[in-house]
Parts: structure tokens; C-alpha cells; sequence
């Protein structure tokens, strides 16, 4: 049902239930003055106190339908719980006030137990039944459809009218036999049952105030969640109802090793089993938090890498090298890890220990050395550079050393960092190095020279046989 459509129809039905208790009132207390009975005091006091328990319930409704703002993150559906739990504790008072004057009554007698009935306390009474009939039907109808809080409240009140004013009718048919003391009988039983109703009804809204969620649900929550594939546990759930929403917050540990895309597409598997669970109809009040368990199983790579990954500034992680030492249960690593390349030396420092320390968190005996490395910048939105003058000096320096044979292509691009960018195609001679290794140290020393020409410049040299 839509917002507006909802609110409109708790709305009404509670505009026509106060029209018709306030009738009540008038009639009902114009008739007890008339009959001396408290029976049919007590009834139209109660139907008073209906209509301003009513007029609160209207103006709890107003306010619950508006939308969540910066001041109520959850919505106001907690403003409707606080008008019924009003209209309960007054509901109470009055009943007890009710019972006391019904008792002095009994016990002592006198001319204020007289009861004068007549055509005008039935009339009343009959009156009374009619509307409680049409009141409950409309709030029935009403509450069925919204489950409001606010037309439940309302609801019971008619239905704690209906009843009432049946005793306040067998009262005044006692009055008419002699038996004047039925009335206040009759009263006793009244609030007596109001007192229950009332006090049953403040409760309830009571607690919901206090944020309290039946531990059954909680247990659905879990169980929905460690039900879902790939999901290792489930802790930390919190749940809190507001007017008709319910509200779900939980935590759930998923395998280290798995993808962040997989982590999210699971926890998105699990909100949508807990709405099924709970019979939500979408999963909107949900948040699901994963974290990454290391489970023994788990690679020790891969352990480094996630527990290095997750330190601020760290954008890159590679080259990892982790080994036990024989004989001492110790575990050399080594690993490379992009920072910034604006970092100083100073920030880069503090990166470097705060990863060889979330390492040691996960690897208890470990010894851990970082490389530090700047971030090489994205190649999007690269422009080629069309510097004849600079690619012909490059392939000079690249040509200096003896082992290369001849230089192929040599591009220059311009980052959008305004990064110079260096890429040098060449062969070696057979008679140059035999390894890869050799190859790799010399076309390193050869980068090294064009960066000293062009400093902050990224080279990449490929490197091909004759």
C-alpha cells in the first residue's frame, strides 16, 4: 500500500471514529445526570477519554507519516507507539478512579447509589452499542489492512466500549428490578475490565519504545544469513521496529581468499534471504557488513597480501616472497608495495611499518620487509607525444650500450598526471646476456639512464632476442 494511500485510510477511519465517541459522550453523560447511574457515567467518561486518546492517535499518525529526515534517520513511526502508549496509561487511571467510586458506592450507600432508570438510560445505551459496532468495523477494516499501531489502539478502545456499555445496560436493567447496587456492580466489572485492556495495551507499546525484538526473529536473521552460500558466520545482529518497519543490521565473515565482487554479490544474497525470512517486501531497512576470515587453510600469499592490501595507502601489492626458516618456526617475507608517488619519504616509512605490523597481526612469527615502490599513474586519457627530437636521443642512450643490436619503437606519451611516459622496443646481440636475469639487470640500468635524463619519467623497455 503506498504512503499516501496508507495514511489517508488510518486517517479517516480515525476522523470517523472520534466523531462517533464524541456523540457518545453527549449523549451517555446527559442520561447518566438524568438516572443517577455510574454506569453510564463511567461510560461516557470513557467515551470522552476516547476522544482524546482519538485526537492523539490523529495527530500521532500526522506526525508518523512524515518522511525520514536528517533528525530521524529511522522515520517517526515511533511518535505512533507514544500516543498509544499515552492513550493506555490514561485509559488505566480513569478505570481505577472508576472501580473506587463503584466500591464507596456498595459500601456505604446512600442517596448517591440511587439509580433512576428510564427510557432515556436505555436509549443511551442502545445508542451507545450501535456506534461501538460501526466503530469497530471500520477500525477493524482499517487496522487489517495497515497493521497501524494507532487503529489497533483505537480499535481496542471500541471494542472496551462495546463491553462496557453491555454492563452499563445489565446495571441499569438490575435498577430497574430494585437491585440499585447492580449498577455500581456493573461499574466495578467495567473497570475492572478496562484495566486490564488498558494496562495490557500500554505495555505492549512500552516495550516497542524500548526498542525490544522478540528473540525469534533475531534468530531468523541468523538463521537466514548462515543458510546463504558462502557465508562462515553471523554476529552483531541489531533489529529495531518503527511503526510497521523493521530495521536489520548484521555482521557476517566470509573466506579471506574471495573477491571483493563475490563478498558483495553473497551479502546481497543475504539481505534478500533475511527479507524473505522476516516477509519484507524489499530490502531496504537491511545493511549487511562482511569481513574476511583467515582460515588456516587459507595460502600464506594471500593472507600477506589482503593483510597488506587493507593498510591506508597502500595501492599495490606484489612480488610477495614468504618462506619458513628450517628448524625455527620463523617466516622470512618480502613483498613490493605502491605508494603515492608524492609521498615523502616520511609518509612512505609510516605506510611501510603500519603493513609489516597488520602482516605480523595475521603471522604471528614473522619477519616482514617491504620494498617501497610510487604508484605508476593510469594510462587513461594518455596523449601521444610527437617529440622526434626526444625519441632520437632515447634510442642514443638505449644504443650506448653495447650488448643492444638495434632500437625498434620508441613512443612517448603524455599522462594526465603530466607524467612522461616511455616505451623503447630493442634487440640484444647474441653475444649480449645469456639469462634473463642478465637481461633484466641490464635493461633496468638502461631505464635508469633515460630517467636520469628525463626525470619522474616511467620507462618500459621490451626487451627481444636477434
Amino acid at each position: 500500500m503506498a504512503a499516501a494511500g496508507e495514511f489517508a485510510l488510518k486517517r479517516n477511519a480515525l476522523r470517523i471514529s472520534l466523531v462517533a465517541i464524541a456523540s457518545v459522550f453527549v449523549f451517555e453523560f446527559v442520561a447518566g445526570i438524568a438516572t443517577n447511574s455510574l454506569a453510564l457515567l463511567t461510560d461516557s467518561t470513557h467515551a470522552l477519554l476516547d476522544s482524546v486518546v482519538t485526537g492523539i492517535l490523529i495527530i500521532a499518525v500526522r506526525l508518523a507519516s512524515k518522511p525520514r529526515d536528517i533528525e530521524h534517520t529511522y522515520g517517526h513511526g515511533k511518535i505512533e507507539a507514544i500516543g498509544s502508549f499515552i492513550g493506555g496509561a490514561a485509559l488505566f487511571v480513569v478505570a481505577i478512579l472508576f472501580i473506587y467510586e463503584a466500591a464507596g458506592r456498595i459500601a456505604f450507600g446512600g442517596p448517591t447509589a440511587l439509580v433512576v432508570p428510564g427510557a432515556i438510560g436505555f436509549a443511551a445505551a442502545t445508542y451507545t452499542l450501535a456506534v461501538d459496532v460501526l466503530r469497530i468495523t471500520v477500525l477493524g477494516r482499517a487496522a487489517r489492512k495497515s497493521g497501524a499501531a494507532t487503529l489497533r489502539a483505537d480499535l481496542y478502545h471500541a471494542i472496551a466500549d462495546f463491553g462496557s456499555t453491555s454492563v452499563a445496560i445489565v446495571g441499569l436493567w438490575l435498577a430497574t428490578t430494585g437491585v440499585y447496587a447492580g449498577d455500581a456492580a456493573a461499574a466495578i466489572v467495567l473497570g475492572a475490565f478496562l484495566a486490564y485492556l488498558s494496562s495490557r495495551f500500554a505495555y505492549q507499546n512500552a516495550v516497542e519504545l524500548t526498542d525490544s525484538i522478540p528473540p525469534r526473529l533475531v534468530a531468523k536473521v541468523r538463521q537466514a544469513a548462515i543458510e546463504t552460500e558462502g557465508v562462515l558466520g553471523c554476529s552483531d545482529i541489531k533489529m529495531r521496529r518503527v511503526g510497521r518497519e523493521v530495521f536489520v543490521d548484521a555482521t557476517i565473515s566470509l573466506k579471506a581468499d574471495i573477491s571483493f565482487e563475490k563478498a558483495h554479490e553473497t551479502s546481497a544474497q543475504v539481505e534478500h534471504n533475511i527479507a524473505q525470512a522476516l516477509g519484507m517486501a524489499s530490502v531496504q531497512n537491511i545493511t549487511v557488513h562482511f569481513e574476511p576470515v583467515f582460515s588456516p587453510d587459507l595460502p600464506m600469499e594471500s593472507i600477506i597480501e589482503r593483510a597488506a592490501a587493507r593498510v591506508s595507502g597502500v595501492k599495490g601489492v606484489h612480488n610477495i616472497i614468504a618462506s619458513r626458516v628450517g628448524g625455527t618456526g620463523r617466516i622470512e617475507v618480502s613483498l613490493h608495495i605502491q605508494v603515492n608517488r608524492s609521498a615523502t619519504l616520511s609518509e612512505a616509512h609510516a605506510i611501510a611499518s603500519a603493513v609489516e605490523e597488520s602482516i605480523k597481526g595475521q603471522l604471528k612469527d614473522a619477519d616482514v620487509t617491504v620494498h617501497l615502490e610510487p604508484l605508476m599513474p593510469g594510462l587513461a586519457g594518455v596523449q601521444p607525444l610527437a617529440d622526434i627530437e626526444m625519441q632520437n636521443s632515447i634510442a642514443q642512450i638505449v644504443l650506448a650500450s653495447p650488448e643492444i643490436k638495434k632500437v625498434g619503437r620508441v613512443a612517448t606519451f603524455r599522462t594526465d598526471d603530466d607524467v612522461l611516459k616511455i616505451d623503447v622496443d630493442c634487440t640484444f646481440s647474441q653475444e649480449g646476456p645469456a639469462t634473463i636475469e642478465q637481461v633484466h639487470e641490464r635493461v633496468t640500468d638502461i631505464e635508469k639512464q633515460i630517467r636520469k635524463k628525463y626525470p619522474g619519467s616511467i620507462v618500459t623497455i621490451h626487451a627481444e632476442p636477434d
